[in-house]
């Protein structure tokens, strides 16, 4: 499983308002264009971002918190990569979902009550392939339970100052190995392993 987010150095992935501010302006910071499975327009990425972007495997499924799936209304029914989701909530799904998408497929969404069921569906889902997280408080669970393979932080140089902490309320060190270190346009792509958990 891995977990993948845009980060100010002082460690926030969003505002307390859910906004991004400059977080995602390394999506247009270059010129190369570059679709993404799911989202209507291209990017523009430098050519060392995009490179990073296409060396990343796409995942067989995806778990999201409730939070980020209502911020984005749902991908308008069109989850990152395209892949199928599981959204991890304890509330109904929106009355209006799923939405009529134009391709007439159906929309790839689950929604589950608890963290232990959203794993089991998304593997089954994945079918061996790699499983996404996506939303702070679900990589919090995930890297707490220590199923979290790997993590991979596109570090923006600004600081927020305040906002939603992608790593907060983690009750015991978490190991990583040394990085993998991809410079790009107003980021710096980081990709860690998760070693372990230091048990005190």
């Amino acid at each position: 499983m891995s977990a993948q987010f845009s980060m100010s150095l002082d460690g926030f992935i969003a505002r307390d308002d859910d906004g991004i501010g400059p977080l995602f302006d390394w999506y247009e910071a270059g010129s190369v264009e570059t679709w993404m499975p799911g989202h209507p327009v291209p990017f523009h990425l430098s050519e060392a971002d995009a490179a990073y972007w296409k060396s990343l495997p796409r995942e067989g499924a995806f778990i999201s918190g409730r939070r980020i799936f209502d911020m984005t209304k749902g991908w308008g029914g069109h989850p990152p990569n395209e892949s199928p989701t599981v959204v991890l909530t304890h509330r109904e799904p929106p009355s209006d979902w799923p939405p009529v998408r134009r391709d007439g497929q159906r929309v790839p969404f689950e929604f589950v009550g608890d963290l232990d069921s959203a794993l089991e569906r998304a593997a089954h889902l994945a079918a061996g392939k790699e499983i996404g997280v996506a939303g702070a408080d679900v990589a919090q669970q995930c890297l707490r339970l220590g199923v979290v393979d790997e993590l991979r932080v596109d570090l923006v140089p600004v600081l927020l100052g305040r906002g939603i902490r992608w790593f907060a309320d983690l009750d015991a060190d978490i190991l990583l190995d040394d990085p993998v270190i991809v410079p790009g346009t107003r980021v710096t792509h980081l990709i860690y392993q998760v070693s372990d958990r230091d048990p005190r």
